[in-house]
């Protein structure tokens, strides 16, 4: 292919009012072609942006004097490359185009031909874009294999628009097709371009998964490449390691906030949290599991397993500035993460696919906040750095 490419800059803007509503006129006869077609909608935004002619252009007038795309009244900066063998003009925006906004094509009267004659009118088509960004970059990355059955999803091309206009359906199937398939029920659908599950990943066989954008105003749907990653098998060796505890919090409803002491203390009128340092976030992290374990204060006998129960936080908290009811607070629908069961006299401990899948959220990525705990009756604990024993958080990572 014989071609030209010439970079252009913005021109100073327009001053003339944005085109009306009305369709323009017929094509000066030498246009053959253009794309996006005249007046189409749902236009993908990286779409490629050209006109076609009859007969060849010269070259000398393929600039931005004489060939222009426009956002309203803007100019955009573009690129122009002729390909002579097709005698098509491809114009490329230097800036990524908005969505669901209308982009307007300009040729002006004095471009030329290689005949010497020229265009002789204006000449304008509009399109306008779609309303979702392409998905894109998969964390974990497609193909990769040895991760954990807990790992979290994440995915970029994050879409403009206001909040709850847009949400992102999580579609997982042990095959390609059935994650691309909008006709299946999603997993679970969020807003953000983060999925931490509530239950381990099959760990038998690849996991292949897709997001289905959805913008609700438009009706529009886009769904991401499907993406593929492996787990470790259910019988892979791990190691056990103990986190570094942190700090910690409770404050019932009639007396002050207490964050030292040698008892954290439960129950309907308490909001206590704890929090374990978990170091800087790693994307390397395979977690197997996790669990918390925490020990009867004097007098408070070890709980059934309907007891106690873990949720995370949903906000940053200072250990001496908590409140009641709140701060830090949770998500009332979806913050539970592990009920408490009897692991021995005097020990409990907390324990699920949806607690361990958290921890491994918050070492990959950090942004997590710690954790709060409740009971429906009071009860109390041993706090950390006491002589009873420190409430523990056991991390397994695969070897």
């Amino acid at each position: 292919m014989v071609g030209v490419l010439l970079a252009l800059g913005c021109d100073t803007p327009s001053t003339a009012p944005p085109p009306g509503p009305e369709p323009p006129g017929p094509a000066p006869p030498r246009v053959e072609a253009v794309h996006p077609p005249t007046r189409s909608t749902g236009v993908i935004y990286d779409t490629d942006v050209w006109v076609r002619f009859t007969i060849a252009l010269d070259t000398t007038t393929v600039d931005a004097r004489h060939v222009a795309l426009m956002a309203d009244t803007r100019r955009l900066p573009i690129t122009l490359v002729w390909d002579a063998s097709t005698k098509t003009l491809r114009i490329v925006p230097l800036e990524r185009l908005e969505l669901r906004h209308t982009y307007t094509i300009e040729l002006t009267p004095a471009l030329r031909f290689a005949d010497g004659l020229t265009l002789g009118q204006t000449f304008t088509s509009q399109f306008t874009t779609n309303s979702l960004r392409k998905l894109e970059s998969p964390l974990p990355m497609n193909g990769q294999g040895s991760q954990s059955p807990f790992v979290a999803l994440r995915w970029g091309g994050l879409t403009e628009g206001a909040l709850g206009q847009v949400h992102y359906e999580i579609h997982v199937a042990p095959d390609s097709a059935g994650a691309a398939d909008p006709g299946r029920p999603a997993l679970a659908t969020v807003l953000d371009a983060l999925y931490v599950p509530r239950s381990r990943w099959r760990q038998d066989g690849p996991n292949y998964w897709a997001i289905h954008a959805v913008h609700t105003v438009t009706g529009e749907r886009m769904v991401s490449p499907v993406w593929r990653f492996d787990t470790f098998p259910a019988d892979a060796p791990y190691d056990s390691v103990l986190a570094p505890f942190s700090d910690f919090t409770w404050v019932q409803r009639t007396t002050p906030n207490r964050c030292t002491g040698s008892i954290l203390e439960i129950g309907p009128d308490v909001v206590c949290c704890l929090r374990w340092r978990l170091g800087p976030p790693d994307t390397t992290v395979r977690l197997a599991g996790a669990a918390i374990e925490m020990t009867a204060g004097v007098g408070t006998p070890a709980p059934a397993a309907d007891g106690p129960s873990v949720w995370f936080t949903t906000s940053s908290w200072t250990p001496c500035d908590a409140a009641y009811p709140g701060p830090p607070f949770t998500d009332e629908a979806s913050g539970r993460l592990a009920d408490a069961f009897t692991r021995s006299s005097n020990v409990i401990r907390y324990s699920s696919d949806a607690l361990a899948a958290h921890v491994e959220a918050t070492r990959r990525f950090g942004g997590f906040y710690g954790y709060l705990f409740r009971s429906d009756v009071t009860r109390r604990y041993a706090a950390p750095f006491s002589a009873a024993g420190d409430p523990v958080l056991w991390l397994y990572y695969y070897r």
